[in-house]
């Protein structure tokens, strides 16, 4: 009697830890499934819910902002000037090589490399006539403050003033250059509620 009573607690045991080893093994294969939904959650608010898209934007309406000098010579004249590149000045981050030089056509600044031109900046100071467009979005001499709040309401919450070099004080709005986050972003100068420069910014 006493082993047929000890069997049965011995065989109780066994289904016991069974049990328990059947439920954790549920567990280690059902955890994974719960943690997916904030992680979807995370990827989808690792996007920038207002940019102004750098593919989009066409100089003067015409050409990428990345594209020839023979394009850009069509379009607006042959350049200002041509300089050499102050690396001990410069953050080399910026230019895709040591050989990169600046050009400058009336109010753009380019970083020239071989025969291509990448957009680095428009001053509308220097030619009211230049213009960026962005699908309906024509950013010029003539944009205000106002107008960029309303196209970009968020970023626009976040302006700030700061101090450019033979510029002054200026106010400031910060906007990503693509849906997917990116280290780099557009810098919208306004003086006077006006847009009067345009950067194409990346730390260094």
């Amino acid at each position: 009697m006493k082993n047929k009573l000890l069997l049965i607690i011995l065989q109780a045991s066994v289904i016991g830890c069974q049990t328990q080893g059947a439920e954790a093994e549920q567990q280690a294969y059902s955890l994974p499934i719960e943690p997916a939904k904030p992680v979807v959650q995370a990827d989808a608010a690792r996007e920038n819910t207002e940019f102004l898209d750098w593919q989009s934007i066409r100089i003067n309406g015409k050409f990428p902002l990345a594209t020839t000098i023979d394009n850009i010579n069509s379009l607006l004249g042959k350049p200002d000037s041509v300089t050499t590149i102050d690396w001990d000045d410069t953050c080399p981050s910026d230019f895709k090589s040591q050989d990169s030089k600046l050009a400058y056509y009336g109010g753009y600044h380019f970083e020239q490399f071989g025969d291509s031109l990448d957009f680095q900046s428009i001053d509308f100071r220097k030619n009211k006539s230049v213009f960026l467009q962005s699908k309906s979005l024509k950013l010029n001499a003539t944009t205000t403050l106002e107008e960029i709040k309303k196209s970009f309401p968020n970023a626009a919450k976040n302006i700030y003033k700061m101090n450019v070099y033979e510029i002054g004080e200026v106010e400031a709005i910060t906007l990503p250059p693509s849906k997917a986050l990116s280290d780099g972003h557009w810098l919208l100068m306004f003086q006077d509620g006006k847009l009067i420069r345009i950067d194409d910014w990346f730390p260094c």
